[in-house]
Protein backbone atom coordinates (compact mmCIF):
# COMPACT_ATOMS: atom_id res chain seq x y z
CA UNK A 1 0.00 0.00 0.00
CA UNK A 2 1.38 3.12 -0.91
CA UNK A 3 1.80 5.96 2.01
CA UNK A 4 -1.18 7.96 0.42
CA UNK A 5 -4.47 6.89 2.64
CA UNK A 6 -6.48 9.38 1.75
CA UNK A 7 -7.82 12.76 4.43
CA UNK A 8 -10.97 11.66 4.81
CA UNK A 9 -10.29 10.40 8.30
CA UNK A 10 -8.68 13.61 9.45
CA UNK A 11 -12.36 14.92 9.41
CA UNK A 12 -13.14 12.30 12.66
CA UNK A 13 -11.04 14.90 14.69
CA UNK A 14 -13.96 17.29 13.85
CA UNK A 15 -16.91 15.70 16.24
CA UNK A 16 -14.18 15.10 18.28
CA UNK A 17 -13.17 18.35 18.75
CA UNK A 18 -17.22 19.51 19.50
CA UNK A 19 -17.14 16.93 21.78
CA UNK A 20 -14.66 18.69 24.02
CA UNK A 21 -15.79 21.88 23.19
CA UNK A 22 -19.46 20.96 24.56
CA UNK A 23 -18.13 19.65 27.41
CA UNK A 24 -14.64 21.58 28.80
CA UNK A 25 -16.69 24.14 30.49
CA UNK A 26 -19.56 21.58 31.43
CA UNK A 27 -17.15 19.81 34.27
CA UNK A 28 -16.08 22.92 36.69
CA UNK A 29 -20.05 23.50 36.20
CA UNK A 30 -21.42 19.95 36.66
CA UNK A 31 -19.40 19.89 40.10
CA UNK A 32 -20.48 22.49 41.62
CA UNK A 33 -24.10 21.22 40.77
CA UNK A 34 -22.91 18.14 42.69
CA UNK A 35 -22.93 20.16 45.86
CA UNK A 36 -18.82 20.14 45.03
CA UNK A 37 -16.77 23.22 46.62
CA UNK A 38 -14.20 25.21 44.18
CA UNK A 39 -11.41 22.86 45.80
CA UNK A 40 -13.29 19.61 44.58
CA UNK A 41 -13.39 21.40 41.01
CA UNK A 42 -9.50 22.45 41.33
CA UNK A 43 -8.95 18.27 42.08
CA UNK A 44 -11.35 16.80 39.66
CA UNK A 45 -9.02 18.89 37.03
CA UNK A 46 -5.92 17.51 38.50
CA UNK A 47 -7.17 13.84 38.71
CA UNK A 48 -7.66 13.89 35.47
CA UNK A 49 -4.31 15.46 34.70
CA UNK A 50 -2.69 12.82 36.65
CA UNK A 51 -3.97 10.51 34.89
CA UNK A 52 -3.36 11.20 31.47
CA UNK A 53 0.57 12.18 32.17
CA UNK A 54 1.58 8.62 32.91
CA UNK A 55 -1.07 7.63 30.10
CA UNK A 56 0.55 9.24 27.21
CA UNK A 57 3.53 7.49 28.23
CA UNK A 58 1.93 3.66 28.04
CA UNK A 59 -0.42 4.61 25.21
CA UNK A 60 2.89 6.07 23.42
CA UNK A 61 5.15 3.29 23.94
CA UNK A 62 2.26 0.39 22.94
CA UNK A 63 1.41 2.34 19.48
CA UNK A 64 5.53 2.48 18.99
CA UNK A 65 6.47 -1.03 20.30
CA UNK A 66 3.18 -2.53 18.49
CA UNK A 67 3.82 -0.32 15.43
CA UNK A 68 -0.15 0.06 15.59
CA UNK A 69 -1.67 3.15 14.97
CA UNK A 70 -5.49 3.53 14.71
CA UNK A 71 -6.38 0.80 17.45
CA UNK A 72 -5.03 3.85 19.47
CA UNK A 73 -6.89 6.53 17.92
CA UNK A 74 -10.34 4.21 18.10
CA UNK A 75 -9.62 3.45 21.65
CA UNK A 76 -9.03 7.30 22.27
CA UNK A 77 -12.07 8.25 20.96
CA UNK A 78 -14.25 5.76 22.45
CA UNK A 79 -12.50 6.23 25.40
CA UNK A 80 -14.04 9.81 25.50
CA UNK A 81 -17.43 8.75 24.67
CA UNK A 82 -17.79 6.34 27.33
CA UNK A 83 -15.79 8.23 29.67
CA UNK A 84 -18.57 11.27 29.01
CA UNK A 85 -21.87 9.02 29.10
CA UNK A 86 -20.20 7.80 32.80
CA UNK A 87 -20.12 11.52 33.66
CA UNK A 88 -24.07 11.58 32.41
CA UNK A 89 -24.49 9.23 35.05
CA UNK A 90 -22.57 10.54 37.42
CA UNK A 91 -25.39 11.35 40.75
CA UNK A 92 -22.11 11.66 43.32
CA UNK A 93 -18.68 13.43 43.25
CA UNK A 94 -16.93 10.22 43.80
CA UNK A 95 -18.64 8.65 40.72
CA UNK A 96 -17.62 12.17 38.96
CA UNK A 97 -14.55 11.71 40.08
CA UNK A 98 -13.74 8.12 38.75
CA UNK A 99 -15.32 9.36 35.01
CA UNK A 100 -12.99 12.00 34.86
CA UNK A 101 -9.76 9.43 35.69
CA UNK A 102 -10.86 7.39 33.05
CA UNK A 103 -11.08 10.44 30.48
CA UNK A 104 -7.96 11.24 31.35
CA UNK A 105 -6.68 7.35 30.98
CA UNK A 106 -8.35 6.55 27.90
CA UNK A 107 -8.87 9.50 26.08
CA UNK A 108 -4.99 10.06 26.04
CA UNK A 109 -4.65 7.20 23.73
CA UNK A 110 -5.10 9.09 20.39
CA UNK A 111 -2.91 12.12 21.49
CA UNK A 112 0.91 10.56 21.47
CA UNK A 113 -0.81 8.86 17.43
CA UNK A 114 -2.80 11.44 15.47
CA UNK A 115 0.37 14.10 14.13
CA UNK A 116 2.57 9.95 13.71
CA UNK A 117 -0.65 9.07 11.60
CA UNK A 118 -0.88 12.09 9.85
CA UNK A 119 2.61 11.50 8.60
CA UNK A 120 2.27 7.89 8.48
CA UNK A 121 -0.70 8.64 5.56
CA UNK A 122 1.38 11.62 3.70
CA UNK A 123 3.99 11.99 1.85
CA UNK A 124 6.86 13.87 3.54
CA UNK A 125 6.59 17.34 1.87
CA UNK A 126 2.44 17.99 2.98
CA UNK A 127 3.43 17.21 6.64
CA UNK A 128 3.01 20.82 7.51
CA UNK A 129 -0.42 21.02 5.36
CA UNK A 130 -2.07 18.09 6.97
CA UNK A 131 -1.15 18.90 10.29
CA UNK A 132 -2.20 22.52 10.16
CA UNK A 133 -5.41 21.21 8.79
CA UNK A 134 -5.52 18.37 11.90
CA UNK A 135 -5.58 21.90 13.90
CA UNK A 136 -8.08 23.96 11.94
CA UNK A 137 -10.67 21.01 12.23
CA UNK A 138 -9.99 20.77 16.30
CA UNK A 139 -9.99 24.20 16.34
CA UNK A 140 -13.14 25.00 14.38
CA UNK A 141 -14.43 21.82 16.22
CA UNK A 142 -13.81 23.07 19.61
CA UNK A 143 -16.07 26.45 18.52
CA UNK A 144 -18.47 24.27 17.15
CA UNK A 145 -19.08 22.53 20.55
CA UNK A 146 -18.92 25.11 22.48
CA UNK A 147 -21.82 27.03 20.51
CA UNK A 148 -23.91 23.49 20.94
CA UNK A 149 -23.26 24.13 24.52
CA UNK A 150 -24.75 27.71 24.72
CA UNK A 151 -28.02 26.47 22.14
CA UNK A 152 -28.37 23.41 24.37
CA UNK A 153 -28.12 25.32 28.07
CA UNK A 154 -30.07 27.70 26.68
CA UNK A 155 -33.33 25.72 25.36
CA UNK A 156 -32.59 22.56 27.50
CA UNK A 157 -33.40 23.04 31.31
CA UNK A 158 -36.59 24.08 29.89
CA UNK A 159 -37.48 21.02 28.40
CA UNK A 160 -35.60 18.76 30.79
CA UNK A 161 -35.02 20.64 33.90
CA UNK A 162 -31.64 22.12 34.52
CA UNK A 163 -29.36 19.45 36.18
CA UNK A 164 -30.53 16.71 33.27
CA UNK A 165 -29.83 19.67 30.70
CA UNK A 166 -25.89 19.45 32.19
CA UNK A 167 -26.96 15.69 32.33
CA UNK A 168 -27.89 15.72 28.30
CA UNK A 169 -24.72 17.76 27.24
CA UNK A 170 -22.25 14.83 28.57
CA UNK A 171 -24.47 12.81 26.04
CA UNK A 172 -23.92 14.67 23.24
CA UNK A 173 -20.86 14.74 24.12
CA UNK A 174 -20.63 11.06 24.28
CA UNK A 175 -22.55 10.46 20.94
CA UNK A 176 -19.97 13.11 19.19
CA UNK A 177 -16.75 11.18 20.39
CA UNK A 178 -18.64 7.82 19.01
CA UNK A 179 -19.02 9.53 16.21
CA UNK A 180 -15.44 10.27 15.89
CA UNK A 181 -14.83 6.43 16.25
CA UNK A 182 -17.17 5.46 13.92
CA UNK A 183 -15.80 7.78 11.25
CA UNK A 184 -12.21 6.41 11.67
CA UNK A 185 -12.79 2.98 11.52
CA UNK A 186 -14.61 3.36 8.32
CA UNK A 187 -11.88 5.62 6.47
CA UNK A 188 -8.57 5.00 8.46
CA UNK A 189 -6.50 2.39 7.24
CA UNK A 190 -3.25 0.89 9.42
CA UNK A 191 -0.26 2.40 7.75
CA UNK A 192 2.29 0.04 6.37
CA UNK A 193 4.68 2.23 6.66
CA UNK A 194 5.85 3.53 9.29
CA UNK A 195 7.88 6.92 11.18
CA UNK A 196 10.21 6.38 13.63
CA UNK A 197 9.38 8.79 16.26
CA UNK A 198 12.54 9.79 17.59
CA UNK A 199 13.51 10.51 14.20
CA UNK A 200 11.52 13.15 13.81
CA UNK A 201 13.27 17.00 14.32
CA UNK A 202 9.91 18.67 13.23
CA UNK A 203 8.06 20.82 16.15
CA UNK A 204 4.39 20.58 16.20
CA UNK A 205 3.88 24.63 16.13
CA UNK A 206 0.43 24.34 15.06
CA UNK A 207 -2.78 25.24 16.74
CA UNK A 208 -3.21 23.41 20.20
CA UNK A 209 -6.62 24.09 21.93
CA UNK A 210 -6.39 25.78 25.27
CA UNK A 211 -8.29 23.82 28.25
CA UNK A 212 -8.45 23.52 32.01
CA UNK A 213 -6.37 21.05 31.81
CA UNK A 214 -3.10 21.77 29.37
CA UNK A 215 -2.52 18.80 27.61
CA UNK A 216 -2.75 18.95 24.00
CA UNK A 217 -5.45 16.69 22.54
CA UNK A 218 -2.38 16.08 20.41
CA UNK A 219 1.57 15.54 20.89
CA UNK A 220 3.77 14.66 19.09
CA UNK A 221 6.52 13.73 21.28
CA UNK A 222 6.05 12.64 24.54
CA UNK A 223 8.69 11.26 27.56
CA UNK A 224 9.98 7.67 26.76
CA UNK A 225 11.91 6.17 29.91
CA UNK A 226 13.90 4.41 26.91
CA UNK A 227 15.34 7.52 25.98
CA UNK A 228 17.35 8.55 28.85
CA UNK A 229 19.35 6.62 30.56
CA UNK A 230 22.69 8.40 30.94
CA UNK A 231 21.26 11.13 28.18
CA UNK A 232 20.68 14.17 30.56
CA UNK A 233 23.34 16.07 29.67
CA UNK A 234 21.40 16.66 25.99
CA UNK A 235 19.33 19.04 28.35
CA UNK A 236 21.71 21.68 28.35
CA UNK A 237 21.39 24.51 31.47
CA UNK A 238 19.34 26.82 29.06
CA UNK A 239 16.65 24.41 28.37
CA UNK A 240 16.28 23.12 31.60
CA UNK A 241 15.82 26.32 33.34
CA UNK A 242 12.94 27.56 29.94
CA UNK A 243 11.20 23.65 31.12
CA UNK A 244 11.21 25.27 34.47
CA UNK A 245 9.56 28.70 33.94
CA UNK A 246 7.01 26.68 31.47
CA UNK A 247 6.11 24.89 34.09
CA UNK A 248 5.52 27.67 36.16
CA UNK A 249 3.81 29.58 34.15
CA UNK A 250 1.65 26.73 33.10
CA UNK A 251 1.11 26.27 37.05
CA UNK A 252 0.05 29.96 36.71
CA UNK A 253 -2.07 29.18 33.97
CA UNK A 254 -4.28 26.57 35.41
CA UNK A 255 -4.48 27.76 38.42
CA UNK A 256 -6.76 30.60 37.30
CA UNK A 257 -9.23 28.06 34.84
CA UNK A 258 -9.15 25.99 37.84
CA UNK A 259 -11.65 28.47 39.63
CA UNK A 260 -12.53 30.75 36.55
CA UNK A 261 -16.12 29.75 34.49
CA UNK A 262 -17.26 29.63 38.64
CA UNK A 263 -15.68 33.01 39.42
CA UNK A 264 -18.31 34.31 36.14
CA UNK A 265 -20.94 32.70 38.20
CA UNK A 266 -20.57 33.24 41.82
CA UNK A 267 -19.61 37.05 41.32
CA UNK A 268 -21.05 37.79 37.67
CA UNK A 269 -24.10 35.57 37.63
CA UNK A 270 -23.56 34.29 34.64
CA UNK A 271 -25.63 31.81 33.01
CA UNK A 272 -24.47 28.37 31.62
CA UNK A 273 -25.13 29.52 28.16
CA UNK A 274 -23.22 32.69 29.32
CA UNK A 275 -20.10 30.86 30.16
CA UNK A 276 -19.84 29.04 27.28
CA UNK A 277 -19.71 32.19 25.17
CA UNK A 278 -16.99 33.94 27.19
CA UNK A 279 -14.98 30.34 25.92
CA UNK A 280 -16.22 31.00 22.56
CA UNK A 281 -14.44 34.86 23.22
CA UNK A 282 -10.64 32.87 23.51
CA UNK A 283 -11.12 30.16 21.39
CA UNK A 284 -12.34 32.03 18.34
CA UNK A 285 -9.77 34.63 19.05
CA UNK A 286 -6.85 32.13 18.86
CA UNK A 287 -8.30 30.39 16.05
CA UNK A 288 -8.43 33.98 13.95
CA UNK A 289 -5.68 35.25 14.70
CA UNK A 290 -2.99 31.47 15.05
CA UNK A 291 -1.55 32.44 11.47
CA UNK A 292 -0.33 36.18 12.08
CA UNK A 293 0.89 35.27 15.37
CA UNK A 294 3.41 33.05 13.63
CA UNK A 295 4.70 35.57 12.12
CA UNK A 296 5.05 38.08 14.88
CA UNK A 297 7.12 35.87 16.85
CA UNK A 298 9.27 35.15 13.34
CA UNK A 299 9.68 38.76 13.53
CA UNK A 300 10.29 39.20 17.40
CA UNK A 301 11.58 35.95 18.61
CA UNK A 302 9.89 33.51 20.60
CA UNK A 303 11.30 34.52 24.27
CA UNK A 304 10.25 37.82 23.37
CA UNK A 305 6.57 37.14 22.68
CA UNK A 306 6.10 34.65 25.15
CA UNK A 307 7.25 36.94 27.71
CA UNK A 308 5.02 39.82 26.71
CA UNK A 309 1.78 37.03 26.23
CA UNK A 310 2.25 35.74 29.53
CA UNK A 311 3.22 39.42 31.10
CA UNK A 312 -0.56 39.98 29.57
CA UNK A 313 -2.22 37.21 31.17
CA UNK A 314 -0.75 38.77 34.31
CA UNK A 315 -2.79 42.01 33.58
CA UNK A 316 -5.89 40.06 31.77
CA UNK A 317 -6.28 37.81 34.90
CA UNK A 318 -6.93 40.30 37.76
CA UNK A 319 -9.16 42.54 35.19
CA UNK A 320 -11.32 39.99 35.39
CA UNK A 321 -12.31 40.52 38.89
CA UNK A 322 -11.48 44.58 38.77
CA UNK A 323 -14.29 44.88 36.47
CA UNK A 324 -16.91 44.22 39.09
CA UNK A 325 -15.73 47.01 40.66
CA UNK A 326 -16.62 49.66 37.97
CA UNK A 327 -20.04 51.17 37.58
CA UNK A 328 -21.31 49.20 34.83
CA UNK A 329 -24.27 47.28 33.94
CA UNK A 330 -25.08 43.43 33.65
CA UNK A 331 -24.85 43.57 29.66
CA UNK A 332 -21.68 46.05 29.47
CA UNK A 333 -20.21 43.63 32.39
CA UNK A 334 -20.65 40.53 29.91
CA UNK A 335 -19.12 42.76 26.50
CA UNK A 336 -16.24 43.68 28.73
CA UNK A 337 -15.59 39.61 30.01
CA UNK A 338 -15.95 38.92 26.26
CA UNK A 339 -12.74 41.12 25.22
CA UNK A 340 -10.89 40.30 28.52
CA UNK A 341 -11.29 36.37 27.52
CA UNK A 342 -11.04 37.21 23.55
CA UNK A 343 -7.37 38.89 24.75
CA UNK A 344 -6.53 35.96 26.67
CA UNK A 345 -7.06 33.83 23.96
CA UNK A 346 -4.71 36.39 21.66
CA UNK A 347 -2.12 35.61 24.33
CA UNK A 348 -2.70 31.85 24.38
CA UNK A 349 -1.67 31.63 20.51
CA UNK A 350 1.10 33.71 21.09
CA UNK A 351 2.56 31.60 23.95
CA UNK A 352 1.66 27.87 22.08
CA UNK A 353 3.47 29.19 19.00
CA UNK A 354 6.52 30.86 20.79
CA UNK A 355 6.98 27.32 23.01
CA UNK A 356 6.88 25.00 20.86
CA UNK A 357 9.82 26.88 18.31
CA UNK A 358 11.33 28.24 21.64
CA UNK A 359 11.94 24.22 23.25
CA UNK A 360 13.08 23.34 19.68
CA UNK A 361 15.70 26.19 18.78
CA UNK A 362 17.06 24.96 22.30
CA UNK A 363 17.42 21.78 21.95
CA UNK A 364 20.23 19.87 20.08
CA UNK A 365 19.33 18.36 16.61
CA UNK A 366 19.35 14.55 17.92
CA UNK A 367 18.18 15.23 21.40
CA UNK A 368 14.55 17.81 19.85
CA UNK A 369 12.37 14.77 20.31
CA UNK A 370 13.74 14.14 23.64
CA UNK A 371 13.07 17.95 24.75
CA UNK A 372 9.75 18.34 22.99
CA UNK A 373 8.78 15.59 25.20
CA UNK A 374 9.67 17.35 27.99
CA UNK A 375 8.06 20.14 27.42
CA UNK A 376 4.94 18.14 27.01
CA UNK A 377 5.20 16.65 30.31
CA UNK A 378 6.16 20.36 32.01
CA UNK A 379 3.01 21.38 30.77
CA UNK A 380 1.11 18.29 32.38
CA UNK A 381 2.90 18.63 35.42
CA UNK A 382 1.79 22.12 35.57
CA UNK A 383 -2.32 21.28 35.30
CA UNK A 384 -1.60 18.91 38.24
CA UNK A 385 -0.52 21.86 40.33
CA UNK A 386 -2.30 24.62 38.88
CA UNK A 387 -5.78 23.60 39.29
CA UNK A 388 -4.90 22.13 42.96
CA UNK A 389 -3.52 25.81 43.73
CA UNK A 390 -6.53 27.71 42.30
CA UNK A 391 -9.08 25.89 43.80
CA UNK A 392 -8.08 25.60 47.16
CA UNK A 393 -7.19 28.85 47.26
CA UNK A 394 -10.38 30.41 46.30
CA UNK A 395 -11.93 28.10 47.87
CA UNK A 396 -10.18 28.99 51.16
CA UNK A 397 -8.76 32.25 50.84
CA UNK A 398 -11.65 33.69 47.98
CA UNK A 399 -10.65 34.88 44.41
CA UNK A 400 -8.56 37.66 45.17
CA UNK A 401 -6.33 35.79 46.72
CA UNK A 402 -6.45 32.86 44.49
CA UNK A 403 -5.74 35.10 41.07
CA UNK A 404 -2.77 36.65 43.10
CA UNK A 405 -1.02 32.94 43.09
CA UNK A 406 -1.87 32.32 39.68
CA UNK A 407 -0.37 35.76 38.81
CA UNK A 408 2.30 35.17 41.10
CA UNK A 409 3.49 31.56 39.10
CA UNK A 410 3.23 33.31 36.03
CA UNK A 411 5.33 36.13 37.25
CA UNK A 412 8.16 33.59 38.43
CA UNK A 413 7.93 32.03 34.97
CA UNK A 414 8.62 35.42 33.40
CA UNK A 415 11.56 36.30 35.81
CA UNK A 416 13.12 33.10 34.80
CA UNK A 417 12.45 33.63 31.26
CA UNK A 418 13.59 37.15 31.17
CA UNK A 419 16.70 36.25 32.77
CA UNK A 420 17.18 33.33 30.18
CA UNK A 421 18.82 35.25 27.67
CA UNK A 422 20.63 32.07 26.43
CA UNK A 423 17.00 31.28 25.29
CA UNK A 424 16.83 34.23 22.71
CA UNK A 425 15.36 32.70 19.59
Amino acid sequence: MSRANGSRWFYSYLPHGMAGGATSPLIPLFVVALQGSLADVGIMAAATSIASVPAFVLWGWLSDRMKKRKVFLLLGFLGVAVSFLAMALSFDLPQFYLANLLIGFLGAASAPVGAVLVMETTERERWPDRLALLSQLTGVGWIAGLSVGVVWLTIGPALVGGLSAMRGLFVIGAALGLASGLLVGAWLKEPTEHVERRSIHLADVHLHVERVKFLPMRMLHFIDPRNHRGKGARLSKPLRLYLLSVFLLFSGFTAFYGFFPILLQQVYGFSNPEVFAVYIASQAASVATYLRVGNWVRARGSRRTQLYASLGRTVLFPSFLLLGFLPLSGEAILVGILLLHAGVGLCWAIINVSGSTLVSHLAPEDGRAEALGAYNAMQGFGSILGPLLGGFAAEFYGYGPAIGASVGFILAGVILLAANRAAEA
